[in-house]
């Protein structure tokens, strides 16, 4: 599951470390295998955008049906082909304008959830942007565990500059998580969920906009996403002899995630409710931001082709 992404949990802080896998490239050198990892994202897109039942659902008929209505859907997201235009058209300031709302950020935390942490989707945000003009500025992805059917909620940022997003992600915390905003997102999530063939009525009594906003911060994971540029994958190397990353790496690492988290602990310590609901942090340092995002708006502007 995921095969092209590393994971690292840190469960006794609730953190959640991810990179791009390194593998030996055609000329022998260890490096990032960034195109195999864009291929498997973009696997996922027919379900991501069209929810598991519908892009199942397609798929009887034509499995490349399923994934073009998905990528039709993805790039008709206003704010993705306006970034898609940019990226492509090698605009400078395409970087400010966009890049800080991550706008690849629901599908990627989409993938993390599903396929690394095996929290299966309620709800595809995009499809209901499209089909029923709902609001665009909610929760960037709406996950559930069949388990114990709390909900997996989230929040992405895509910054060059790590502190940058963990202090945006704080910024959601305080707008996103309280009374007011509940309201207007489970209301949204309610009045579709017949639509989700989802059997389970835990989940659906807690979804109602009328159940105390107290019954849904404790059965809550809210995730907060940064994708950022990091000088620490240079210093990514393998044991001797092994498949396995070494114990210098996975040290720096650790240190790094630490310090991560106590950055937004400090940033959210005046958040009301933060005894009652569980809060993740999920860490994605890459390369380059830039350069990554750019593959993948060539990606997809290809795929419209």
């Amino acid at each position: 599951m995921g095969k092209k992404t590393e994971y690292y949990p840190y469960n006794d802080i609730k953190t959640h470390c991810f990179h791009i896998v390194f593998d030996l490239d055609g000329n022998e050198n260890i490096c990032q295998s960034e195109e195999d990892w864009c291929e498997e994202i973009f696997d996922e897109i027919p379900n991501f955008a069209l929810g598991d039942e519908k892009a199942r659902e397609i798929s009887k008929a034509s499995p490349r049906k399923a994934t073009k209505q998905g990528m039709k859907l993805l790039y008709e997201v206003k704010e993705i082909r306006e970034a898609n235009d940019g990226y492509l058209a090698l605009d400078s300031s395409v970087e400010d304008k966009y890049l800080k709302r991550g706008e690849f950020g629901e599908l990627i935390l989409y993938y993390l959830l599903k396929k690394k942490l095996n929290k299966p989707q309620l709800i595809s945000k995009i499809y209901f942007k499209d089909s029923y003009n709902a609001v665009v500025h909610g929760f960037d992805a709406v996950h559930y565990d069949k388990e114990s059917n709390e909900l997996w909620i989230g929040e992405s940022k895509f910054y060059k500059d790590k502190n940058a997003a963990l202090r945006e992600l704080a910024d959601d915390l305080d707008k996103h998580f309280n009374s007011k905003f509940f309201k207007q997102e489970f209301t949204i999530i309610s009045n579709r969920f017949e639509d989700l063939g989802i059997q389970n009525d835990e989940i659906k009594n807690l979804i109602a906009p009328d159940s105390k906003v107290l019954s849904k911060l404790v059965k809550i994971n809210a995730c907060f996403f940064a994708l950022f540029d990091d000088e620490i994958l240079k210093s990514f190397s393998y044991e001797k002899g092994t498949d396995k990353p070494s114990q210098d790496f996975l040290d720096r690492l650790k240190d790094s995630v630490e310090k991560a988290r106590t950055n937004f602990d400090d940033k959210t310590k005046g958040f009301l409710h933060k005894e009652n609901l569980k809060i993740h942090l999920f860490l994605f340092p890459v390369e380059s931001k830039y350069k990554l995002v750019k593959k993948m708006h060539e990606k997809l502007k290809k795929e419209q082709s």
